[in-house]
């Protein structure tokens, strides 16, 4: 399955808060939803493996490159995995027993559905809010990214969703097929980053399984919100900041975008194209990397 070079390690993160004693400064609970949605996902039946989580991707299973960038943030804690067989991550993941040297990593089971999963993961780790929602197939994911989400987050919302400017993957990654939200003033596609601040925001658990299911298909996702706003959105007359403002309404909470300045934030393995994608961009980070280090 191995089938590229091992790449150097991309993220070496803060070395504050990347020490074996687990003394961390973080805040955020991060959960890594690592679940299997279906017995035929299109990147792991290429490669024959049962779990997407686990393809390697440039020598590394993928939720180990998420793991690592969460890390080395330091913005988070703690690191709670929801998976469906904790023996065969750790047997197909080996360096993890020296990451949970750096933090606490824990392994929940799944439940019967994205939200229920992530309820399930809050419960598990006793409620220690805020929590960092992700996915393991966020291979690109890095600590930088964590931190620019994290730090928009805190103290100016109940909940967060990140995303990403069409531009910015026009600009870097022109051949990139996302699925795109449009706006009046932009075209915004999910970043896989959601941030939960305090228990109030355990009522829009189930609102944030609909985005999931409906992200492909945004007219369902605003149709929840009413007629009007559907029109409106078909029309592109609401502004984002006008979008997630009928949605804080109909919800109760505070709910903001947060516009990440990262194309590749936007960018995760949901199909054999993108692995491609993800793996070249991976082998250009090391290149760059190496190049920096030979010069300094």
């Amino acid at each position: 399955m191995a089938m590229f070079d091992s790449s150097a390690n991309e993220f070496a993160g803060d070395p504050a808060t990347t020490t074996d004693s687990k003394t961390r400064t973080g805040d955020f609970t991060a959960i890594v939803l690592a679940g299997s949605r279906s017995t035929n996902d299109p990147v792991a039946s290429v490669f024959g493996a049962r779990y997407k989580a686990l393809v390697p991707i440039c020598g590394k299973p993928m939720i180990e490159r998420v793991v690592e960038a969460l890390i080395g943030s330091s913005s988070v804690k703690r690191i709670v995995i929801v998976f469906e067989c904790e023996k065969s991550l750790y047997a197909s993941c080996p360096d993890f027993k020296t990451l949970a040297e750096q933090i606490d990593i824990s392994v929940v089971a799944c439940r019967d559905s994205i939200c229920r999963s992530v309820s399930g993961a809050m419960e598990a780790s006793g409620a220690e809010w805020p929590y960092l929602v992700t996915t393991a197939d966020h291979a690109l994911l890095t600590p930088q990214i964590v931190n620019e989400f994290c730090d928009n987050a805190r103290g100016q919302s109940d909940m967060a969703i990140g995303l990403v400017e069409k531009k910015y993957l026009d600009e870097k990654h022109p051949n990139s097929k996302r699925t795109y939200l449009p706006f009046r003033e932009t075209k915004l596609s999910g970043a896989n980053l959601f941030a939960f601040m305090s228990p109030k925001t355990v009522k829009a658990i189930e609102f944030w399984g609909s985005i999931e299911q409906q992200r492909k298909k945004p007219w369902r996702l605003f149709a929840q919100f009413g007629f009007l706003n559907l029109v409106n959105l078909l029309l592109k007359r609401l502004t984002v900041d006008q979008a997630f403002e009928k949605a804080s309404e109909r919800l109760g909470l505070t709910v903001r975008a947060i516009r990440l300045p990262f194309a590749e934030a936007a960018i995760d393995v949901d199909s054999p194209k993108d692995f491609a994608q993800v793996t070249e961009i991976l082998k250009n980070r090391a290149q760059v990397l190496v190049a920096s280090a030979t010069s300094a």
